[in-house]
């Protein structure tokens, strides 16, 4: 979808509407070596142009890689030091840590041993750093060129993903959109520090829960709820943000699906899903795939009762009202 009326009328249509966006760790070949960036502005504006006309309405400035536009929150134990010497192959130096200058801090780099098969892209004679204790904070913030992004997906009417800048980065970020009082700011999938929260809530912005198991989805649901209520932002999401490094949530311990279930509307009775000659049960294979979401839900009910489902049921206007302040005139 290019545009939330777009949107809303495919919705209106009791179809499926998808917005793309782009997740990547050197946007528009942002990159860096040794400090030296290797894209320009012009670079970024030829860039998000291409991106728009494609239709992307959502980036990520960063990821995992500390890059030309800005530092990156920290990745911990083995995954954190597989990503850290993707950092050195990708920057030429490893992430580095300050001491934290308030009460935000980016994820702890904890000890651990790359596995063998890694290890070997280490330079000869080069190991993994040693960290000070935790707290960390990454010393990199946003870039002028990661400001003339920001500002230029703000001109087009993106939405501007804060998860895996450093602290540093998502402050300075949400620095800017607060003096433009631009609301087109997400948190997908709890890779930001929760202190910014607010300041996303306050801006007109939404925030979604990364899809951890159904317990502690459901606690973090209920901590951040009054923050929903006081900014008069009702609707959450969840980021199943499935890949190598991101799992699904596991089968809970006592968790008791009765099978066939109701949808959360009442509409459909849904029965174990079936591929082939295999049936799974989410109390047994937890989120195994895609299928088993509906299942999961039914857990977060059976855990924190109607409105969890409720709350979740109304995310997808939550993030077309944050889309369409985005989009409107007096934000860009």
């Amino acid at each position: 979808m290019k545009s939330p009326q777009e949107a809303r009328e495919v919705i209106a249509a009791g179809k499926l509407a998808v917005v793309l966006g782009v997740e990547t760790s050197e946007p528009f070949g942002c990159r860096t070596t040794l400090g030296v960036p290797h894209c320009t502005r012009a670079q970024i504006d030829r860039g998000l142009d291409e991106m728009h006309a494609l239709g992307v309405r959502s980036m990520f400035v960063c990821h995992k890689y500390d890059n030309a536009l800005c530092g990156v929150r920290f990745d911990s134990g083995t995954q954190g030091a597989i990503v850290n010497l993707g950092n050195l192959l990708s920057s030429g130096g490893f992430w580095r840590v300050e001491r934290c200058r308030g009460p935000e801090h980016d994820n702890p780099i904890s000890p651990a041993v790359l596995p063998p098969e890694l290890a070997r892209w280490l330079p000869p004679g080069v190991g993994l750093p040693v960290y000070p204790p935790a707290p960390h904070c990454n010393p990199k913030g946003l870039t002028s060129l990661g400001r003339h992004m920001v500002e230029g997906m703000m001109r087009r009417g993106m939405m501007i993903e804060i998860d895996h800048m450093s602290v540093k980065a998502a402050d300075q970020t949400l620095d800017l959109l607060e003096a433009a009082g631009y609301p087109g700011v997400i948190s997908s999938h709890s890779w930001a520090d929760p202190a910014f929260l607010p300041r996303i809530y306050r801006l007109g912005g939404m925030v979604t829960q990364y899809g951890h198991a159904a317990e502690e989805f459901a606690e973090e649901w209920r901590r951040t709820q009054p923050l929903r209520q006081e900014s008069g932002r009702p609707g959450y999401g969840y980021g199943l943000d499935a890949n190598g490094l991101g799992p699904l949530p596991a089968p809970r311990a006592g968790s008791a699906v009765t099978y066939p279930f109701l949808s959360f509307d009442g509409a459909v009775s849904l029965d174990r899903p079936r591929t082939g000659e295999r049936v799974w049960d989410y109390n047994v294979d937890g989120v195994a795939h895609y299928g088993l979401v509906p299942d999961w839900i039914e857990d977060l009910r059976q855990l924190a009762g109607q409105p969890i489902v409720d709350d979740l049921a109304s995310g997808a206007e939550a993030y077309l009202r944050t889309w369409e302040g985005a989009t409107a005139p007096a934000a860009r």
